[in-house]
């Protein structure tokens, strides 16, 4: 019986050994894994995936979409990790907003949100036959997508300059319109604006443009063009002299041009008198010695007439960069000829 008793006791510690062996078997370490596998945003219904590169998350962002103060990632991390702030939670949407995440052996690695605009190369549209005009305290529009690309629709990210003759830098007031994203420049009612072309300087992002040529133009509005009186009368002026044209809204005064027209009608420059002085409602010029002499008649295309022209500003109306043109006043004569110019010793 005691035989019995003990087999039974042995046997009983033989299977509580091997139990306890066992169990010891199965026991697994803690896992140290920290890494962060994978980030998403969700903004305007686009999934953004971050790029893991060491220690940085990369956000590559779209430079058409606006650009949040917050966001809500979603993150998945190593298995048994967990990371602080917990995937889904709210945090500020800037390079250097920190992640933390924890192995289940306690090991902590930081990863450092770092964001990327995603944006090509400015385009604007610079043909011969585009000007880009505003009067001064007007604007001027630049049309997303057809005139201008690859801006940023963000006055905090997007800045505009005009730069003048001498390479001085503007830069201008701008806002972006809701539905078509276009960008409108405002050209303040101040001096330092003078009339006349600006080369044009864009920053937006991570990308800068300047043209080369002078494509913007600050310019008078169409209507300020002065107007001059009618000649009833001919003229007989001596070189050397002064002739005075009267008329009205005189300003920017420059030289006067005498065309003249050949048998078929082709017109050329036969001289040009000097400026002396101006008013609003009158101009005088000087003829110059070397002008030439005779009479001519006036308000005709007929060979060997004249025409006279007040030269003003260029820059009123539509200014053009690329085939700039001299813009004048005409001084009219009956067109039956009975008007004539003429220029003596």
């Amino acid at each position: 019986m005691r035989t019995y008793i003990s087999i039974h006791i042995t046997l009983l510690g033989i299977c509580l050994l091997t139990f306890v062996s066992c169990k010891k078997e199965t026991e697994y370490a803690p896992y140290p894994y920290n890494d962060i596998q994978s980030l998403k945003i969700t903004a305007a219904d686009e999934t953004i995936s971050a790029a893991l590169v060491g220690d940085s998350i990369v956000i590559y962002w779209p430079s058409y979409l606006d650009m949040p103060e917050k966001i809500s990632p979603q993150i998945t991390v190593s298995e048994n990790a967990t990371v602080t702030p917990a995937s889904g939670t709210e945090v500020d949407f800037a390079t250097g907003t920190k992640f933390s995440v924890k192995a289940q052996s306690g090991a902590v690695k930081d990863y450092f949100l770092k964001i990327v605009i995603n944006q090509p190369p400015i385009q604007l549209a610079q043909e011969t036959y585009i000007t880009y005009l505003a009067e001064k305290g007007g604007t001027c529009t630049f049309t997303n997508g057809v005139y201008l690309r690859y801006v940023i629709p963000d006055p905090a990210v997007t800045r505009f300059y005009l730069i003048d003759s001498s390479d001085t830098e503007h830069e201008l007031a701008i806002a972006f319109t809701e539905e078509t994203q276009d960008l409108v420049v405002t050209v303040p009612d101040e001096d330092q604006f003078g009339m006349g072309g600006y080369r044009i300087r864009i920053v937006s992002g991570t990308q800068t443009l300047e043209t080369a040529d002078h494509i913007f133009g600050i310019v008078y509005p169409s209507s300020m063009k002065g107007t001059a009186d009618a000649l009833t009368t001919s003229v007989t002026v001596k070189r050397g002299e002064e002739i005075t044209f009267s008329g009205a809204n005189f300003f920017d005064m420059k030289e006067a041009i005498v065309m003249t027209y050949d048998a078929n009608g082709n017109e050329s420059e036969l001289g040009t008198l000097e400026l002396v002085s101006y008013t609003a409602a009158s101009a005088t010029y000087r003829v110059p010695a070397g002008f030439p002499t005779g009479t001519r008649t006036m308000g005709t295309w007929a060979a060997g007439s004249v025409n006279i022209a007040l030269r003003t500003s260029d820059y009123i109306g539509n200014w053009s960069w690329s085939a700039a043109t001299k813009v004048t006043i005409p001084v009219n004569a009956p067109f039956d000829g009975s008007v004539s110019f003429t220029v003596t010793e």
